[in-house]
């Protein structure tokens, strides 16, 4: 009994150790705004977010446009890729997350004051058999 008590402990300590998926959030944005292209792959599952947002084609397309949206999408998010540049410019407001099992969503939202525009979003994670977080989509 006492050999299960320490192993279910030490269980639960080693998943503690995760950062969850608002820490992911948070660090993924300051990744973007400091165009740290490490960070920015280690947070975000490029492939996944890429399906994510493809529409259906045949296995061929899907595979070009997989290669081609993945350099794209890095160079969006890093030196003066549209979407850092969006990013440096608004407000980022990070609120709360929602875990169900191995998916969880965020909720985000990107202020342009100037502008007067605010567009609400949720960043969505998964969990890796790790019980590390992965982003799989964000707007």
């Amino acid at each position: 009994m006492k050999r299960t008590t320490i192993i279910l402990g030490l269980i639960l300590l080693t998943c503690s150790n995760k950062p969850g998926p608002k820490d992911i959030v948070f660090d993924f944005i300051d990744a973007v705004k400091s165009s740290d292209s490490l960070r920015v792959e280690r947070d975000l599952d490029i492939n996944r977010y890429i399906k994510s947002i493809m529409s259906e084609m045949s296995s061929e397309d899907s595979a070009k446009v997989l290669s081609d949206y993945r350099i794209k999408t890095i160079l969006s998010l890093l030196g003066d890729g549209d979407v850092r540049r969006r990013w440096m410019r608004d407000l980022i407001v990070v609120n709360k997350e929602e875990k169900q099992d191995t998916l969880a969503e965020v909720e985000v939202s990107f202020i342009d004051q100037s502008a007067g525009h605010q567009l609400y979003t949720k960043m969505q994670l998964y969990r890796l058999p790790d019980g590390s977080w992965r982003i799989s989509y964000f707007r």
